[in-house]
């Protein structure tokens, strides 16, 4: 039997190298994984066959740190929906007051325009020295400033004038004896008997 001894300069080496491989030993991956053929889960230090990997089980910790990460995060949805609405109701505000403030447009028949332009037809209509075309024309300007079509223009054309022909013996103007009306024509056996 042989009895060694460890020399003092070997533990520090020893030490050494377990210190170096520690923490390749500390980071060695498992792997969680399925077999197809029996259900069976199976944990190895080798990648999954198919490349399915299973993640390692979340910490305690991490489990904390993600459900304050997603609570900041849909605490910070929330806000920047809020924030959101309250920029569409401060737009929406703005327009309205620009709208109400926006003087509005006064619609054509109560304008300046279409009183003076009424009032210019007025004064042809009652004026004795207007002609009927003057007339026409300072009503047709009124209704085109007051926004309405202007009046149908009515042409009244006269009748051609008679052509002449010459007299014909029955338009004669000097009236004819009267002329007796012919006898009835009665059919072939229904005529009366002369009287003797």
């Amino acid at each position: 039997m042989m009895i060694t001894t460890t020399t003092p300069a070997l533990v520090p080496r020893t030490l050494l190298a377990l210190a170096l491989f520690a923490p390749l030993l500390a980071g060695a991956q498992a792997y969680r994984c399925q077999d197809a053929a029996s259900g069976r889960t199976l944990y190895t230090d080798q990648p999954c066959k198919g490349g399915a990997t299973v993640v390692p089980r979340p910490t305690d910790e991490q489990l904390r740190l993600d459900a304050e990460r997603t609570q900041q995060a849909r605490e910070r949805a929330v806000q920047q929906r809020e924030d959101a609405v309250l920029r569409q109701q401060q737009q929406l505000d703005a327009a309205r007051t620009a709208e109400a403030q926006r003087p509005r447009p006064v619609p054509p028949a109560e304008s300046d325009a279409c009183r003076r332009a009424r009032e210019e037809a007025s004064f042809r209509a009652a004026s004795v020295t207007a002609t009927e075309e003057q007339v026409r024309t300072a009503r047709a300007n009124a209704a085109l400033a007051c926004g309405q079509p202007a009046p149908a223009e009515v042409i009244v054309v006269p009748p051609p004038p008679p052509r002449w022909r010459p007299p014909r013996p029955w338009d004669d103007p000097l009236p004819r004896p009267h002329r007796p009306p012919p006898p009835p024509q009665y059919a072939p056996g229904t005529e009366p008997l002369p009287m003797r």
